[in-house]
């Protein structure tokens, strides 16, 4: 199972199309070539050994609606309607009492993994709708959504696919990071893996000014890192341009668990175009580093 930082109806559409139910989905191009692949390993294994991927987040609640109101063409007048209200008001305008009246209708349905996931994420919305500080309570919904498709789950093993800074394992940003999180409750079978570029393009979007949309997708070229401060600039020199670092078998040697630990500047480039360099131990958030010499937003 691999969960995404990411809208859960938007990976529920790429999860069909892995697993044969749909030949098209709308997704990124570059996932495309991860999600073909998944699509022909899944036809080579058992139905209990299949791939399925989810979404960490809910961005809107008209596309689970959609596909709830096509699973159920019996569903209660009621409840459809409520459901079709919910989905045509702003997902930022829906106010408590109809929040609290989706969620009841919502537990009126067959039980499995995605109506244990809509009730989790119904219930994210309505504690974020009733917080005075929205800081950090994104991070903190991801992991309580992780915890819970880890329980759904036959093996109780998952695989998450998102940015750097919310997989690390300490505050990075003054509020816990979903890794934080994570690695509390589940300790070291929470491993960490962290990707590095020296250089290369990334893709990102960028932000022209204030009040102004942001632009679409698009790759951005990163110069290599000059600024000793920072881990890229020694991973740069290495002897392999690209490399794995296992962190555990690395910090057998002195010198290297003394740099590892030692806090320094770290690169730290997400969905938005201008980069953070956040000065952490590299040690201390992740367990492994795949690291490349340039990258390639395809």
């Amino acid at each position: 199972t691999i969960a995404f930082e990411a809208d859960h109806a938007g990976l529920q559409s790429v999860d069909d199309y892995i697993n044969g139910k749909t030949d098209q989905a709308p997704m990124s191009v570059h996932y495309r070539p991860l999600f073909d692949w998944l699509r022909v390993f899944n036809k080579t294994i058992s139905t209990k050994e299949k791939v399925h991927l989810y979404g960490l987040e809910m961005r809107s609640f008209a596309p689970a609606i959609s596909r709830l109101l096509a699973r159920y063409p019996d569903m209660a007048i009621a409840d459809r309607k409520l459901f079709e209200r919910i989905a045509a008001t702003r997902f930022d305008k829906i106010d408590a009492p109809s929040l609290s009246e989706f969620r009841s209708a919502v537990g009126r349905l067959p039980e499995d993994l995605e109506r244990i996931m809509l009730l989790q994420l119904i219930g994210n919305y309505r504690d974020f709708i009733s917080l005075d500080s929205k800081i950090g309570v994104r991070d903190r919904f991801m992991a309580t959504n992780a915890n819970a498709i880890i329980k759904a789950g036959a093996d109780g093993k998952l695989i998450i696919w998102a940015h750097n800074g919310h997989v690390a394992k300490t505050s990075l940003y003054r509020v816990p990071a979903m890794g934080q999180y994570l690695s509390n409750q589940h300790g070291n079978s929470y491993y960490v893996i962290a990707t590095d570029i020296n250089q290369g393009k990334v893709s990102v979007r960028i932000a022209p000014g204030k009040n102004r949309p942001l632009s679409d997708w698009q790759g951005l070229y990163y110069p290599p890192v000059s600024d000793s401060k920072g881990y890229e600039y020694y991973f740069s020199k290495c002897r392999y341009k690209n490399f794995i670092l296992e962190f555990n078998e690395a910090s057998v040697q002195p010198l290297l668990r003394d740099f590892l630990r030692r806090p320094k500047e770290m690169r730290m480039i997400g969905g938005l175009s201008t980069p953070v360099n956040k000065k952490l131990s590299m040690s201390d958030n992740f367990d492994m580093l795949v690291y490349f010499d340039t990258s390639s937003s395809l």
